[in-house]
C-alpha cells in the first residue's frame, strides 16, 4: 500500500523563531504558524473562524533563513511532513505533540507596503534532506 505524508499550510507566525545548533553545527529553528479556516456564519451573520496554532521545526540553511527574515507576524506558506513527537517532561509526565517537519518554504508579501525592501517574496528554498538528524 502507498503512504503519503505532505502538508501544506499558509499562515502567520505566531512567534520568533527559535534557532539553536546541533553538537554537530546543524542549525535548528522552531516556530508555530496560526492557519485561519473560514467556518460560516453566527447567528448575526458575522463570519467565524477557526483557528490553528501549529509547531514547525526546520533544519539547516533552512533554519537560518527563517531565522534571520521572519519574526512574530510574518505570512509564511510552509511544505513538510507531519510528524509525532512523544516524551517525558520535568515531573516525569508523558508529553505528545503533532508537528510539521519543514521540506520547503516560500516567503510571503504581508500586504503592508507595496514598495518593501524585505527579501523577495518569490524565494523558495531548497530540500537538505541529508542534513535532517534522523
Amino acid at each position: 500500500m502507498a503512504n503519503l505524508n505532505k502538508v501544506f499550510l499558509m499562515g502567520n507566525l505566531t512567534r520568533d523563531p527559535e534557532l539553536r545548533f546541533t553538537p554537530g553545527g546543524l542549525a535548528v529553528a522552531n516556530f508555530g504558524i496560526a492557519v485561519n479556516t473560514p467556518i460560516g456564519k453566527d447567528e448575526q451573520g458575522n463570519r467565524k473562524q477557526e483557528v490553528l496554532f501549529i509547531d514547525v521545526v526546520s533544519f539547516g540553511k533552512q533554519a537560518e533563513t527563517i531565522a534571520e527574515y521572519f519574526k512574530k507576524g510574518t505570512p509564511i506558506f510552509v511544505e513538510g511532513r507531519l510528524r509525532y513527537r512523544t516524551w517525558e517532561d520535568n515531573n516525569g509526565n508523558r508529553r505528545s505533540k503533532h508537528e510539521i517537519t519543514l521540506n520547503n518554504f516560500q516567503f510571503l508579501s504581508s500586504g503592508k507596503s507595496k514598495n518593501s525592501s524585505d527579501f523577495s517574496n518569490d524565494v523558495e528554498s531548497g530540500t537538505e534532506d541529508d542534513d535532517i538528524p534522523f
